[in-house]
């Protein structure tokens, strides 16, 4: 009698404790999961980010308006015939 009594507060225990771990699993399981969309959500703003970061660049580094630059802001102009010089490397 006694030892049926214990077997069954045991199984009882083992029981409880199950359940606790299925429960704490579960919540685990869903903080992970809102995790994991937060980051989803966050790695496609960067993207777009750098989308935008990348058009911006190809817009400012295009050759048109580098020439722009130079020859506006920089007073640089092509080298024509008259201010080029050759430079001869005599080797001895």
């Amino acid at each position: 009698m006694f030892l049926a009594r214990l077997q069954g507060k045991l199984v009882a225990l083992i029981l409880i404790l199950s359940a606790l771990a299925v429960i704490y699993n579960s919540f685990v399981n869903r903080h992970l999961a809102h995790e994991w969309q937060a980051l989803g959500n966050s790695h496609t703003q960067l993207q777009e980010e750098y989308g935008r970061l990348m058009l911006e660049y190809s817009t400012l580094a295009a050759p048109s308006r580098i020439e722009v630059l130079a020859r506006d802001e920089l007073n640089m102009i092509f080298p024509d015939k008259n201010n080029t010089r050759i430079i001869e490397l005599n080797e001895q």
